[in-house]
């Protein structure tokens, strides 16, 4: 590992010394007006669709997803570490190397050049995501078809930055190979605090409990039925008299509270029956001061569900 690590190390300072002086420049304009030349086509257009892959909006939204889909708090910690990272780095280069972007480019983005910022995080990003497919329990087939999706994901996003115009070739190949540079350490410190005996449950799967839990109080709780339905008439009410942004925060607010109330209720009243089935007054205070905190909730939101459409019915 370190081996390599220095291996990409050195050439990135060799690169960026020969970018500096403008070694490479030749080759980086040559193929720059090559390719300016061209109109907007078909390639273009898919060039753009995949360029977005390693945008800051496309990473958040895969990262929020892998969230959900990952099976250890490890990975997902590392996942977000690895985007943070990659980010920083990024700004910190181009703001240290300041290249100007080609003039195509520079119409568009106003960052600089040096080094690729797609290339880079599509490098250590997928590249992580290669990395934690390939040490998986998932089919040795699936592994195969997976990392060979994600490394043609991150030669295209390369090129699409070399196609755009928006990089030139060094760029893209320093992107790369800080990237991996990145990766490695990363991967790394994910082996050496990674616990072999850790066995999480994937998010989802929890999340369903959840869902369990909701659709039984439905089924079973008068009350936990009428929230529902109140909730869906304050719900149409707020579009038809059109509710401010503020008091539609205010009304989710009480929803959550009234509804998050009747399942701790519903779950005390199960608890109190699994110890005791003999009636006791302290399971009957128990059981009563739940429902209480569910009846107070409840008025306090009728009360301001009142003052937010009682003056717009009065104006009718």
């Amino acid at each position: 590992m370190k081996r390599r690590l220095i291996i990409l190390l050195s050439l990135f300072v060799i690169l960026t010394i020969c970018v500096l002086l403008d070694v490479t420049g030749v080759i980086d304009y040559n193929i720059y007006n090559i390719l300016s030349t061209n109109e907007i086509g078909f390639f273009t257009v898919c060039a753009n669709a995949i360029t977005s892959l390693a945008s800051s909006e496309a990473i958040i939204i895969i990262t929020l997803v892998l969230i959900f889909l990952l099976n250890t708090n490890h990975q997902r910690l590392f996942v977000i570490i690895n985007t943070l990272i990659s980010a920083g780095i990024i700004i910190l280069s181009k703001n240290i190397f300041l290249r100007e972007r080609p003039l195509i480019g520079s119409e568009l983005l106003s960052s600089y050049s040096f080094p690729s910022g797609h290339s880079l995080i599509a490098t250590t990003y997928y590249g992580f995501l290669i990395y934690l497919l390939k040490r998986s329990k998932c089919k040795e087939e699936i592994k195969v078809i997976g990392t060979t999706l994600l490394t043609a994901l991150i030669i295209l996003i390369c090129l699409s930055r070399i196609l755009l115009n928006v990089h030139y070739v060094t760029d893209v190949i320093g992107g790369v190979i800080l990237g991996l540079v990145i990766l490695l350490v990363l991967v790394y410190f994910f082996d050496k605090t990674f616990k072999s005996k850790e066995k999480e449950k994937p998010l989802l799967k929890t999340l369903s409990y959840g869902f369990n839990g909701i659709l039984h109080t439905l089924k079973n709780e008068r009350n936990m039925v009428i929230h529902f339905l109140v909730m869906i008439l304050v719900i149409i009410a707020g579009i038809v008299f059109k509710i401010t942004f503020v008091e539609w925060g205010v009304c989710f607010v009480l929803f959550a509270l009234v509804l998050s109330l009747e399942l701790m209720n519903t779950a005390i009243e199960n608890v109190v029956d699994l110890v005791t089935e003999e009636k006791k007054a302290k399971a009957k205070v128990a059981k009563d001061a739940a429902a209480g905190a569910v009846l107070v909730a409840a008025l306090f939101s009728i009360i301001i569900g009142i003052s937010i459409f009682l003056p717009r019915l009065l104006n009718l």
